[in-house]
């Protein structure tokens, strides 16, 4: 089961960029790239990370270790509980950014709510990937302290503040221009 989650993870990683990409087409150009397929698979593959997540942490031996000694566990527990707030923002974000229709889904418009959610949603997804960088290359028998490490820290980063920049300036070009 471990090397099933650890390909999931990937995964999802993969399909996080895919999703910020169409997102970006669509919200900065005028094309309308229909998600909802990829968006429902998307939403299963992080449900099913979040099972596989929480059946680790509450099901597999450790627990009461873990809970005995919570200041040598406190990272553990950091991811456990980002992972858990990117879980609820993501539902959020979901029922900010669309509005079903007989016509399809369609984009509600992007006000003061939608964009604190979707910093917010970033900040957290930014989190919960960087305190995972290291468990993940271990898990997948990389060498979790350098270059590779490094690289991937540094491309959260960006894609972070590219994702933060992006919605500010949705927000701005909505709202205001």
């Amino acid at each position: 089961m471990q090397k099933f989650h650890t390909i999931l993870a990937w995964l999802l990683l993969l399909l996080l960029i895919v999703h910020l990409i169409l997102g970006s087409v669509t919200l900065l150009t005028p094309l309308f790239l229909l998600q909802t397929p990829f968006a429902l698979a998307f939403l299963a593959l992080v449900c099913l990370h979040a099972a596989l997540a929480l059946f680790k942490t509450l099901c597999r031996g450790g627990l009461r270790a873990r809970l005995a000694y919570p200041r040598e566990n406190a990272r553990h527990w950091a991811r456990i509980a980002s992972g858990g707030a990117v879980f609820v923002l993501v539902w959020v974000h979901r029922a900010l950014w669309t509005v079903s229709t007989p016509f399809g889904v369609l984009p509600r418009a992007f006000e003061w709510p939608s964009l604190l959610v979707q910093l917010g949603l970033t900040a957290v997804l930014a989190v919960h990937c960087l305190m995972n960088v290291r468990p993940l290359l271990m898990d997948s028998g990389l060498c979790s302290t350098g270059r590779g490490a490094r690289a991937l820290r540094v491309l959260t980063v960006l894609l972070a503040l590219l994702a933060v920049a992006g919605a500010a300036g949705y927000f701005v070009g909505e709202n205001y221009l």
